[in-house]
């Protein structure tokens, strides 16, 4: 019998209502997440997938990267009770490293040809922008663990160790990086609101973590938590700052957009 820790139960009920949530709200309500999307990507509809009609409010890569970053921390943070604080093998951060790379190659594959005309090794396809931004993801994920809980933590509340340690952790990862591009290549119109809340979401986790942590070090408190309770100011702090950002690029690209005429 698998014995879950309070913290994983609430985990636990938390992702249940935000899944039921996104499954449940209209599309309408759903898209005030495109300003998440707005801020930190393109948003080019050619590079975007188009469910019911209606566009995802990131392109094919970021819904990939930010989607499985987010899944992955819930993995981790699901199914492993220890506070793990070390990164993975070099053998690991290896492999890691390469599937990130095909997120870049792609990705500088792609900028050429937006922005000259031509290809330049192979036609850019949305299904392998999804592909390779969820290895990105998956490396993201993988990363965010052990520096978040090295950067909070007491070392005597934390593990030295990390929670991949073997070939199953690091398929573990790449499953769920292979369920999310399934998921997401399904493109279920009932499943909109589950790609756009996951990938928006994953997004502020993100930023969150940054300038949580980022508080947490000008409050002088890192590596000396001891309780997720003294988390929550530098937390709730980092989150307000991550939507203050968030407000800034909107209304600079909005304005940039009108000021030069970008298409996008």
């Amino acid at each position: 019998m698998t014995h879950f820790t309070p913290h994983q139960r609430w985990l636990i009920i938390g992702t249940s209502l935000v899944i039921c949530l996104a499954l449940v709200l209209p599309t309408n309500v759903i898209q005030i997440f495109d300003l998440v999307g707005y801020a930190v990507c393109h948003r080019i509809p050619e590079r975007s997938f188009i469910i019911g009609g209606n566009q995802l409010p990131m392109c094919a890569r970021d819904t990939g990267m930010f989607g499985v970053a987010l899944l992955g921390v819930l993995g981790v943070a699901l199914t492993q009770t220890q506070r793990f604080a070390q990164f993975p093998k070099t053998r690991y951060l290896i492999l890691l490293a390469l599937g990130a790379l095909t997120w870049a190659i792609d990705g500088f594959n792609s900028y050429l040809l937006l922005a000259t005309g031509r290809i330049l090794w192979y036609m850019p396809q949305n299904w392998l922008r999804l592909v390779t931004g969820a290895f990105m993801g998956a490396a993201l994920s993988t990363l965010v663990v052990p520096l978040f809980n090295a950067s909070v933590w007491q070392p005597s509340l934390r593990s030295n160790t990390s929670h991949l340690r073997s070939w199953r952790d690091l398929f573990f990862v790449w499953g769920i990086a292979l369920t999310w591009v399934l998921l997401v290549l399904w493109q279920q119109p009932v499943l909109y609101g589950l790609y756009t809340s996951f990938s928006a979401l994953g997004t502020l986790m993100l930023l969150t973590v940054v300038n949580g942590l980022t508080v947490l070090l000008l409050m002088g408190r890192e590596a000396q938590v001891t309780a997720w309770s003294q988390m929550t100011k530098p937390l709730l702090i980092g989150f307000a700052l991550t939507l203050i950002e968030i407000a800034l690029i909107v209304a600079l690209r909005t304005w940039l957009t009108q000021q030069l005429g970008l298409p996008f």
